[in-house]
């Protein structure tokens, strides 16, 4: 009998130990939704959940949704389309201010189901467009800083997109410049396309040779500064005022 007590126990703790090990138990996903929009365009304040320990062990979309849940703030997470395959990009998401057409990011789950409701082109959770200026007011220093390095050439800046993005809205603010950056994928010309003659070389082709090409910024010819900033915010201000007059009563 003292036998059989010993295994059970034994089998008992075999159980727990596997069920924690190096997992979240089961059962401790709070409830997530697919949100009927994407948050492509505009700003957003995200974590990337892959510098956090023990993101290491998350496996499933259940998973995720525990991990980003115990992110402060965080109002849902968003996943790479491919991740339970292994491609290992996942991030909690704080707020966003722009509701997207849903292919225009990765899938967004978010923890309120009336706001993963919210169709594209809808009002951003109240607070995102708040925190978005305290954000930019508080680069406004650096800002500063970077449009008095630029002088006349203007800004150059560098580093990830969406911290790009932030400092370029504390440039404009401030009424600074950005100077044509000249290679794709760097500084003001990121998303710079290239058409002109031998393929697709690493070479701006307004910032460089002069010539207009696709995703240009519009800058006059002969013109040293870099609108591409700019143009993104002009498309944006006026999706937002959209949105807002939408929101008036009609009289």
């Amino acid at each position: 009998m003292k036998t059989l007590m010993r295994m059970a126990l034994a089998a008992c703790f075999f159980i727990a130990w596997t069920a924690v090990g190096d997992h979240p138990p089961a059962g401790t996903a709070p409830r997530y939704y697919l949100a009927k929009h994407g948050f492509g365009g505009g700003h957003a304040e995200m974590v990337d959940l892959s510098k956090l320990p023990g993101f290491e062990n998350i496996r499933k979309l259940d998973e995720i949704a525990a991990f980003a849940a115990k992110v402060k703030g965080a109002v849902g997470f968003t996943a790479h389309p491919g991740f339970e395959a292994g491609e290992r990009y996942a991030r909690a998401v704080i707020w966003y201010t722009a509701l997207s057409d849903a292919n225009l990011s990765w899938q967004l789950h978010l923890f309120d189901e009336s706001e993963a409701a919210k169709p594209p082109g809808s009002e951003p959770r109240p607070g995102a467009l708040q925190a978005l200026d305290a954000l930019i007011t508080s680069k406004l220093e650096d800002a500063q800083k970077l449009i008095d390095q630029g002088g006349r050439k203007g800004v150059r800046l560098t580093g990830e997109y969406a911290q790009q993005k932030l400092m370029a809205e504390a440039v404009l603010r401030l009424g600074g410049h950005f100077a044509h950056a000249g290679t794709f994928g760097e500084d003001a010309c990121l998303t710079c396309r290239s058409v002109v003659p031998g393929g697709n070389p690493a070479q701006c082709g307004l910032g460089v040779l002069k010539v207009k090409h696709w995703g240009c910024c519009g800058g006059a010819e002969g013109e040293t500064f870099c609108h591409y900033w700019e143009m993104l915010k002009t498309q944006e201000d006026q999706v937002r005022s959209k949105t807002e007059n939408a929101k008036k009563p009609v009289l």
